[in-house]
């Protein structure tokens, strides 16, 4: 009798284990991945021996060494940055802002900043400082 040979499969290239260990290190990299929320500018924040935990939910105000007032990379003047707070405000009334002030700005900026938010109605304001460690 005859024989016929057995059909050959051609060799292919199985991509699921690839696609699992790209998987695998997307998880890693998000989850050791840190994310910074600071208002986008660089400031030198003054040095305190002890410090408070604030709630998740702020509004971080940043105030640079010559009194530009930012909040995500964005410049404010008075006038914008009132109805910024006011908007805020509305879509959460328990908000809080965290004031972070370049260490040689003029304190005159930072109570401007206090004084708008009390005049807006919140009443959770907060002065960022650098831990001394």
């Amino acid at each position: 009798m005859f024989k016929s040979k057995p059909k050959r499969r051609k060799a292919g290239l199985s991509l699921a284990p690839m696609l699992d260990m790209i998987f695998i290190l997307l998880i890693f990299f998000v989850v050791s991945t840190t994310f910074s929320k600071l208002p986008g500018v660089l400031i030198n924040r003054p040095d305190a021996s002890k410090s408070d935990k604030l709630p998740p939910n702020n509004l971080m105000i940043g105030i640079t060494k010559s009194g530009d007032i930012y909040i995500n990379k964005k410049k404010y003047i008075k006038e914008t940055l009132t109805e910024k707070l006011r908007l805020k405000i509305a879509a959460n009334p328990k908000i809080t802002v965290l004031i972070i002030a370049d260490e040689e700005s003029i304190l005159k900026h930072s109570i401007m900043v206090m004084d708008l938010c009390k005049q807006v109605g919140i009443e959770n304001v907060a002065l960022a400082e650098e831990i001394i460690k």
